[in-house]
């Protein structure tokens, strides 16, 4: 039973490790807000957290959420004003950082006036190694069909290898510990948006089984999750909304962070405090619908949200207010994510440069001398790569006896030859970085090299397997801690002590789950001629379209959409990015490295009322995170790299984006 209680103010200070470290205090401060939640963890902060512990057990939490209190006075703010704040600091050791948060607040003289929580549940890493040590369970992997974590964990070497093994939890641990009046909660590795459900559930007494009220909370927490992702950063046409974006007169810079008011149906507004640097609009708001997506199912422990309904669009005659509705729920698979990183081996890498002429020659005799001097098979893998070699190297054209490119400084024709390389032992790392000192004498002409010597180091990596999980073998706890003081009568003094109690979470009930028969994956039918537009223009996709790409383990997805203000084009958009077109635009990168491979697997879905195509590209990231060889592992160059490729765009959309973007200057 749903009320029509006011919607609910949550703003969001932190989207990744490190990140805002004074907007707690700012989001307490700068306008009326009824709770705050923080994003601390990607796929890589836990396992970094569990090397952390083989050496100091009594961390494994992130420091982030230590560094917002503490900044100015943030904490004393919370208190004062009742702020719920929940996250996920916790990492692997929730109940550290509880403890750490604890002794801040009393050294504040809080203590008494925050009632805290910690939720643990999410560490399996004891079930999931007796289970590969023999207890025949098995682990499908996320979302390679027939690959199973019990196939890549063979034997106990290579189980007692794996540091952490994670479920990701949903909201119901949050939900019980503000049922039970706690201020502040503390995770470890939930959802990111399981912090907003909760609130929402909380606040406006929705049920379990709410399922459009839950989904439409699920995709306002992941709109609003990444932070300043939402305000204007990585926003693919920041010259739009930052005029002149490298003079401090465009604004660029100390973002707001985004704020949510959420409604009783699972409606949102997406907004910021007043007077913020930034800006919220449709299309910053849907940049981060879009990102780090896998389909038109948006999967929950607590449900699953149908995005191809979803609606974004500008409140009319407000600033910085977007409305986002529209979203249909059902209930959640029975399954959750589960991330097993596990220690790999070493990894190193060095860069050299080259300049001026002859660039591809450059790199292509280095690299073969290079794998003349070792021995591939003591490596797992091994990455020279050439970045930056453009028109500006090539060489002179026999017709005009002139370069295409005239360097007016030597940065100007300066590309970088990138050596990545991973092994089993310190050994085989050392001998490949001193191989930098026996050959580059011998190189070409020009070789010169970052003189910082500590990349070259051997380091240890983590491989990063996602997988399955049953929700039913997730058990979740709350421990919430409270200062009482108890009234002595008869010695005339108050006594204070720190109490604490559970609450057991039952796992979800299999009646309020559903199968999962996988994403959909489509090209559009009813596909239009694209000659009937008219004549066109060869320019670069992104003179018209907006994109935003990121990552889930080795996937990297990206969406592309085209303004309200071009919606004519939507048409065109939907017509030309077929999964063969994107193939095609992402060049060499459609193909594993390696001869005779085959392209990676792509998916594709639409949301028309946002004017948005949606694809996944499986693989393209390698084993994703640490393990990546790319210089952008996590995926998010993959959007900005396809939006410099060329097409053939109608002139009457190119003219009408043309007079837009001088509307707006």
């Amino acid at each position: 039973m749903t009320s029509s209680r006011r919607p609910i103010r949550i703003g969001n200070s932190s989207g990744a490790i490190g990140d805002g470290p004074d907007q707690l205090y700012r989001l307490a401060t700068e306008g009326p807000l009824d709770a705050i939640f923080s994003d601390y963890l990607a796929e890589v902060n836990i396992p970094w957290r569990a090397l952390e512990m083989m050496d100091r057990p009594e961390l494994g939490y992130e420091q982030s959420p230590l560094i917002q209190l503490r900044w100015a006075t943030a904490a004393e703010e919370i208190a004062k004003r009742g702020i719920k704040w929940v996250h996920d600091g916790g990492a692997l050791n929730p109940r550290a950082l509880y403890e750490e948060i604890k002794k801040e607040l009393k050294t504040k003289g809080l203590l008494g006036q925050i009632k805290m929580a910690w939720v643990e549940g999410d560490n399996v890493i004891g079930p999931v190694k007796a289970s590969l040590n023999g207890e025949g369970k098995v682990f499908p992997h996320l979302d390679i069909p027939g690959q199973t974590l019990n196939d890549a964990f063979k034997s106990k070497e290579e189980v007692a290898k794996i540091v952490s093994a994670n479920a990701y939890m949903g909201m119901r641990g949050i939900l019980a510990a503000l049922q039970d009046g706690a201020q502040i909660i503390i995770c470890g590795r939930v959802c990111d948006a399981s912090p907003v459900m909760a609130l929402g559930a909380w606040w406006h007494g929705w049920s379990l089984t709410d399922w459009d009220e839950l989904a439409g909370s699920l995709v306002a927490g992941h709109i609003t999750e990444c932070g300043a992702y939402t305000t204007g950063g990585n926003f693919c046409d920041f010259p739009s909304i930052f005029p002149n974006p490298g003079s401090e007169s465009s604004k660029f810079f100390d973002l707001g962070y985004p704020v949510l008011e959420l409604s009783h149906d699972g409606s949102s507004i997406i907004t910021m405090h007043p007077g913020s640097n930034g800006a919220v609009t449709a299309d910053t708001v849907t940049a981060q619908l879009v990102y780090e997506i896998q389909g038109p199912k948006y999967l929950n422990p607590d449900v699953v949200a149908n995005l191809e309904g979803v609606h974004v669009e500008d409140v009319p005659g407000e600033k910085n207010r977007v409305k986002v509705w529209g979203i249909k729920g059902s209930p959640p698979p029975p399954t959750t994510k589960l991330a097993v990183c596990s220690l790999a081996g070493y990894q190193a890498e060095s860069t050299l440069f080259a300049v001026g002429l002859n660039i591809k020659e450059k790199y292509e005799s280095w690299k073969m001398q290079v794998m003349r001097k070792i021995d591939p098979s003591k490596f797992t893998k091994i990455a020279i790569d050439l970045y930056g070699y453009g028109l500006h190297s090539l060489p002179a054209t026999a017709e005009s006896g002139s370069r295409s490119f005239d360097p007016n400084s030597e940065k100007e024709c300066t590309a970088m030859i990138r050596h990545f390389v991973q092994a089993p032992t310190k050994e085989v790392i050392s001998q490949f970085s001193n191989m930098f000192l026996t050959q580059g004498m011998a190189g070409y002409p020009g070789l010169t090299g970052s003189l910082d010597f500590r990349s070259g180091v051997p380091k240890p990596y983590i491989k990063f397997f996602p997988a399955i999980i049953p929700q039913m073998e997730i058990s979740m706890r709350v421990h919430i801690g409270t200062e009482i003081k108890d009234d002595n009568k008869s010695s005339g003094k108050v006594e204070s002590g720190w109490h604490e109690h559970t609450i057991d979470i039952p796992p979800i009930q299999e009646k309020h789950t559903e199968a999962f028969n996988g994403q959909i994956s489509y090209d559009p039918e009813d596909r239009e001629d694209l000659t009937s537009f008219g004549s066109t223009k060869r320019v670069p996709l992104g003179t018209l379209v907006l994109a935003r790409s990121g990552d889930k383990g080795g996937n990297a997805n990206v969406g592309f959409w085209v303004r309200d203000a071009n919606s004519e084009a939507w048409p065109w958009l939907r017509s030309l990015l077929t999964i063969e077109k994107v193939r095609e635009l992402l060049g060499r990168d459609a193909y594993p490295a390696g001869a005779n491979s085959q392209p990676h697997p792509i998916t594709r879905f639409e949301m028309p009322h946002i004017r948005a195509v949606h694809f996944v590209i499986f693989g393209i990231l390698e084993d994703g995170v640490s393990s990546s060889s790319l210089v952008d592992p996590l995926g998010k160059s993959v959007g900005e790299y396809l939006r410099a490729r060329e097409v053939e765009i109608p002139e009457r959309f190119v003219m009408r984006q043309e007079q837009h973007s001088l509307s707006r200057m």
